[in-house]
């Protein structure tokens, strides 16, 4: 018995003459992220489904830890692929559920081949009894804590007993490149990832104080891409010199105004990286009330001085939920690690809460935007960011019919 990884996506299936173009999206995303994982295997398309075939054996759940990570699939399973008969499908059956949980059982079956003697509620007859007698485990039609699913082609059978949810949404690559604004909190990265989940390519944009911050943070940066890379296969980051920019905000705009003031230099500077990356809108962390300067009018402010589009997909969650999602992909444990935040340089303990476009543009009137945006740019580094062997992980739980 050969062990294979059955991926199956949902919302691709909605695309119609276009469905061929992002299962061979995913199909590539699949292949790009078994290799990350240090895995030698094979990606096809199979009908309506994908299969990973590791060419080592005992690699397979390394595979599946990888395609896990992988928008585009709504949900993944260690397969065993035995010959199309029934007392090797038997076999296949037991031995997958000798693996899963204990409990109660039932089998569901996809007959592809229609040629094959028995039809799909024979079939699980068939193969209910032989698992009953090998195991003495019950048969549950309708709250079972194990699914076995067996899928019949004309030249293979597939047995699986483990079902895995994936990310779901579309391949990386699929829609655009935007860029993510990296604070080094909970919340950009969650957000990024959430774009990502949507198929875009995303460039990670830092704006680091030297002398503020120092070096611990661009090494935090860096292990957050490191996470954000197994989603997307590779990403590129990068390191935007902030200080010159702040100093400038810091002698001219009063305490109360200037979180404010630096994110809208952020977007200012982002204007001139979005050319040089030909991205199409700027991803950033902000949930609505969160913190000041995110207050409906503030961020009416700060975003307005964006000259493409400002994606916000964290604006309706609170911060129980972004943490929950940062734990699910894997960026909590490196978000939470102690960091100096640049926005924190010399700002006001009680910022303003409600400011407006035309009262900022006036604090904003001595400072030489084309200037100390094209200095930024200049110096700025460049980086690509490959996964992290480390934030692979572990499987999640089995997810069954009861979850």
């Amino acid at each position: 018995m050969e062990r294979f990884v059955l991926v199956h996506y949902a919302e691709i299936g909605l695309k119609g003459g276009n469905r061929r173009r992002f299962t061979e999206r995913l199909r590539d995303r699949l292949r790009q992220a078994v290799e990350s994982a240090g895995v030698d295997a094979t990606a096809g398309i199979h009908g309506s489904r994908l299969i990973v075939r590791p060419r080592e054996e005992g690699t397979a759940e390394r595979a599946l830890l990888a395609v896990l990570k992988v928008p585009g699939v709504a949900n993944a399973a260690l397969a065993l692929r035995v010959a199309p008969n029934l007392d090797a499908i038997g076999a296949a059956a037991i031995e997958a559920l000798a693996e899963a949980p204990a409990g109660s059982f039932k089998l569901e079956t996809r007959r592809a081949d229609k040629s094959f003697p028995l039809d799909s509620i024979a079939i699980c007859r068939a193969v209910g009894a032989t698992c009953v007698e090998a195991s003495g485990r019950l048969v549950d039609v309708h709250n079972p804590d194990v699914t076995v699913r067996i899928h019949v082609t004309k030249e293979f059978a597939f047995v699986s007993a483990h079902t895995y949810q994936g990310p779901g949404g579309l391949p990386v690559g699929s829609t655009t490149r935007l860029l993510s604004l990296l604070s080094g909190g909970l919340d950009s990265p969650v957000a990024a990832w959430k774009m990502m989940r949507r198929g875009a390519l995303v460039t990670g944009v830092h704006f680091h104080n030297r002398s503020l911050q120092g070096a611990a943070v661009i090494e935090k940066i860096e292990d957050l891409c490191g996470v954000l890379a197994w989603t997307m296969g590779k990403m590129p980051l990068r390191i935007v010199p902030f200080e010159s920019c702040q100093r400038a905000i810091v002698g001219t705009v009063p305490a109360a105004y200037r979180m404010i003031v630096y994110r809208r230099a952020m977007f200012r500077i982002a204007a001139r990286i979005a050319r040089i990356e030909r991205a199409l809108g700027y991803i950033t962390g902000d949930s609505l009330g969160q913190v000041a300067s995110q207050t409906a009018e503030n961020l009416c402010t700060i975003h307005g001085v964006a000259d493409l589009p400002v994606y916000a997909p964290l604006m309706g969650s609170d911060k129980v939920e972004i943490m929950h999602r940062a734990r699910q992909i894997g960026t909590y444990d490196v978000s939470i690690r102690p960091h100096d935040d640049c926005c924190s340089f010399l700002v006001a303990k009680h910022p303003v809460v409600k400011s407006t476009d035309a009262e900022v543009r006036e604090l904003e009137a001595g400072l030489d935007w084309d200037a100390l945006a094209e200095e930024a740019v200049e110096k700025m580094e460049r980086r690509m960011i490959l996964p992290d062997p480390a934030a692979l992980g572990s499987l999640p739980r089995v997810q069954g019919p009861r979850t």
